[in-house]
C-alpha cells in the first residue's frame, strides 16, 4: 500500500513537469569540429606557425638522411675493394648514424605532436569561448559538438561558428 502511494505521489509531481518540457521546444545546434579545426583561420595560422618553427629542425634530419644514403652507396660501390677494416669502419659508422637518425626523429615527432596538442587545446578554447557566445545570443538550448549519429542540415550552426572565429581579432585567435 505504502509503495502504490509513492508511485501515485511520483506522478502527481512527475507529468506536470514531463508536460511543461514536452511543450517546450528546444532550440539545438550542432558544431562539427573536425570542420572548424580544418576551415577557421586559427587553424591555419597554427600550422603555420608549427611549421616555422619545425621547419630547421626538419631540414636537419633531411640532411642526416642524406648522409646516411651516401654512406650506404659508398658502401655498395666501394664495399668490393675497400678492405675488410675500412669496410666495418664504414659499417659501424652507418649503424650508428641511422641510430642516432631514428632517435632524433623519433624526439622530433614527439616534440611536433606536444606543440600541435598545445596548439589545437588552445584554439579548443577559443572555439569553446564561441560556442557559449552564440549559445547565449541565440538562446541555445543545448549545442553537441561529437559523437552525433546524424545531424540534419537544419541544427548544423558550424558555418556560423567558422564565420564568428573569422571575426574575432588577432590576440583572440591566438
Amino acid at each position: 500500500m505504502a509503495r502504490l502511494l509513492h508511485v501515485v505521489l511520483f506522478c502527481l509531481v512527475a507529468i506536470p513537469q514531463i508536460a511543461t518540457a514536452a511543450n517546450h521546444e528546444y532550440k539545438i545546434g550542432f558544431v562539427n569540429t573536425g570542420k572548424v579545426l580544418k576551415e577557421a583561420p586559427q587553424a591555419r595560422k597554427v600550422e603555420e606557425r608549427l611549421k616555422a618553427q619545425f621547419e630547421a629542425r626538419e631540414k636537419v634530419l633531411l640532411a642526416k638522411q642524406q648522409e646516411i644514403l651516401q654512406l650506404e652507396a659508398k658502401m655498395k660501390s666501394e664495399g668490393d675493394i675497400m678492405s675488410q677494416q675500412a669496410e666495418r669502419k664504414l659499417e659501424r659508422e652507418l649503424r650508428l648514424k641511422l641510430s642516432q637518425l631514428k632517435f632524433e626523429q623519433q624526439e622530433f615527432r614527439e616534440d611536433q605532436n606536444l606543440r600541435r596538442n598545445e596548439e589545437i587545446r588552445n584554439l579548443q578554447s577559443v572555439i569553446a569561448q564561441v560556442l557559449k557566445q552564440l549559445g547565449d545570443e541565440q538562446k541555445f538550448d543545448l549545442i553537441l559538438t561529437e559523437g552525433v549519429s546524424y545531424v540534419s542540415d537544419a541544427v548544423d550552426i558550424t558555418p556560423q561558428i567558422i564565420e564568428m572565429l573569422k571575426k574575432l581579432p588577432e590576440q583572440e585567435a591566438q
